[in-house]
C-alpha cells in the first residue's frame, strides 16, 4: 500500500540501481508468516477486496527485483554485500540471516516504540544503523545505539513543483487521513469541523492509502490512493495543508505540499521541523490540538499575503534536499562498513 517508508525504501533502491549495484527489495506475500499474523493479513486482504482496493504491489523501480516469500529464511535469500532492516520487523528477520546475506545495516525511519516497546530491543542488534533523520539519530544516541549517520529524505522536483500561482489559492484545505491513532486522524476530523465552523466556505480534499475508518465531514473529499499527476494536481489546489500526526519519523506529505506551493500547519510531531521551520516555512502547533490547527489554518486563509510568504519559503526550504544527495550518503555509508 502507499506509505511513507516503503516509498523511501524504492527511492533509494532505485537510486542504487542506477549506480550500478544489483538491488532485491524482500517483501512478505499476501498471506505471509503464521499464526496471528497470517490471520490478520488474510483480515486485511479481505478488507480491501470489500473496499475495492487493489491486491497488486503498489511500488516498484526500474533495475530494482521485488521478491515476495512466504517467509524469511536462510534457504533461497539473497546473497549480497549488505542485507538492510527497514523496520523493527525487518531487523528480527534480518538478525537471523547467516553472514552470506551481507553486513547487516539498519535503516530506521521513525521511533517505533509507540507501536511497540520491541523496537528499542531492535536497535541494540549488532547492525550497522543509519537514521532517517537528525532528531531520530538523538534519540538512538539517547539510548545507546548511535547511528553511523543520517540520510534524509527529499523532493523529486519531476514528481512534486509548483504548477499554480501560489497567491490567490481558493480557501481550499488538503491533508492526509490514516486511521492509526499516531497519524492524528480523530485532530484532523476534529480541525476540520473547526475550519468550517469559522469558514462556511471552506473545501478540502483528504487523500488516505484506505477508505477512512472515521467519519469525515461531507464537504471533504476523499482520495483514495490517487495517482502521482492526481496528488501533484491536489497540491497545487490547495491552499494549506494540514499535518496531524502524534510522532513523525519524516513527513513526506507536509514536504510534497510544500514543494507545491501549500502553506504548512502541522503538529509539532517532530518530523516536518526536520525540513521546515517554524514561524518561518510552517505554522507548528502542539501535538492534538485541533483548536489551534484550525484557528492557525483559518488566519492563513483569511491572510493571502502571509499565506502566501510562508508557501514560499517552504517551497526554498525543501528544495534543499534532493534524493540524489541523499543516495549518494547512502552508498557512502554502505561502501564505509562493506570490507
Amino acid at each position: 500500500i502507499p506509505m511513507g517508508g516503503a516509498a523511501v525504501v524504492y527511492r533509494h533502491a532505485a537510486g542504487l540501481a542506477r549506480r550500478g549495484h544489483r538491488v532485491t527489495v524482500v517483501a512478505p506475500a499476501h498471506g505471509a508468516g503464521g499464526g496471528v499474523a497470517r490471520l490478520r493479513s488474510l483480515a486485511v486482504a479481505a478488507r480491501d477486496r470489500l473496499h475495492g482496493v487493489g491486491q497488486t504491489a503498489y511500488y516498484s523501480a526500474d533495475g530494482v527485483e521485488t521478491l515476495e516469500v512466504s517467509r524469511i529464511s536462510a534457504d533461497g535469500f539473497p546473497v549480497g554485500d549488505a542485507v538492510i532492516a527497514t523496520g523493527h520487523q525487518t531487523a528480527l528477520w534480518v538478525a537471523g540471516l547467516p553472514p552470506r546475506a551481507g553486513e547487516k545495516v539498519y535503516f530506521i525511519q521513525h521511533d517505533e516504540r509507540h507501536l511497540t516497546p520491541q523496537a528499542e530491543t531492535t536497535w541494540h542488534l549488532p547492525f550497522a544503523r543509519i537514521a532517517v533523520a537528525g532528531w531520530i539519530a538523538d534519540v538512538l544516541a539517547d539510548a545507546g545505539a548511535p547511528a553511523i549517520g543520517v540520510v534524509p529524505n527529499a523532493i523529486d522536483p519531476d514528481d512534486f513543483a509548483l504548477d499554480a500561482p501560489v497567491e490567490g489559492r481558493d480557501s481550499r484545505v488538503l491533508a492526509l487521513y490514516h486511521r492509526l491513532p499516531s497519524k492524528g486522524p480523530d485532530t484532523l476530523v476534529a480541525a476540520l469541523r473547526a475550519i468550517r465552523a469559522q469558514m462556511p466556505e471552506v473545501r478540502a480534499d483528504v487523500i488516505a492509502a484506505r477508505p477512512p475508518s472515521h467519519a469525515l465531514p461531507d464537504w471533504a473529499t476523499v482520495h483514495v490512493r490517487p495517482e502521482p499527476a492526481a496528488l501533484r494536481a491536489l497540491y497545487n489546489r490547495a491552499a494549506v495543508a494540514l499535518h496531524t500526526s502524534r510522532l513523525e519519523g519524516w513527513g513526506l506529505v507536509p514536504m510534497e505540499a510544500a514543494a507545491c506551493g501549500c502553506a504548512v500547519v502541522a503538529t509539532a510531531s517532530r518530523g516536518p521541523a526536520e525540513f521546515l521551520r517554524a514561524d518561518r516555512s510552517m505554522i507548528e502547533v502542539p501535538v492534538g490540538d485541533a483548536d489551534t490547527l484550525a484557528r492557525a489554518a483559518v488566519q492563513l486563509l483569511r491572510d493571502d499575503h502571509t499565506r502566501a510568504a510562508l508557501a514560499h519559503a517552504g517551497m526554498a526550504d525543501v528544495a534543499r534536499f534532493s534524493w540524489d544527495a541523499s543516495t549518494d550518503a547512502f552508498e557512502r555509508l554502505l561502501a564505509g562498513i562493506v570490507p
